[in-house]
């Protein structure tokens, strides 16, 4: 069965530009993954939107890269809560973030800007 994300247009716009502005930033986006309460179809009116973004270019100082994603998507909505992994990261089964993300995670299409 194919899982489906719950998500509005406008909030999948949201995650759309947020890559585009990370892209523009010259990080290359490889995969976005949503979890949380939005996987899981359990939404209230202020939940964040929980995303994994996977990059080659993650991996090496977490806290920076979360600095980094975290004012990128403050300058799209609040709601965003975007977490950085490296690929490798995903295959970590002892974290219980990694085993919520593969146990609900949706994989999010990503709509690259056009030029």
């Amino acid at each position: 069965m194919v899982k489906q994300a719950h998500l509005s247009k406008s909030e999948t716009g949201k995650i759309d530009k947020f890559v585009q502005m990370l892209e523009q930033q010259g990080i290359s986006v490889s995969k976005v993954i949503l979890f949380g309460s939005h996987a899981k179809g359990k939404t209230y009116a202020d939940s964040d939107i929980d995303i994994a973004v996977i990059s080659t270019q993650f991996g090496r100082d977490v806290t920076e890269e979360m600095m980094l994603l975290r004012k990128v998507a403050l300058k799209v909505d609040s709601h965003i809560e975007p977490i950085p992994f490296c690929p490798e990261d995903l295959d970590d089964n002892f974290s219980t973030l990694v085993q919520e993300i593969k146990r609900y995670g949706i994989d999010i299409a990503i709509r690259r800007a056009t030029m």
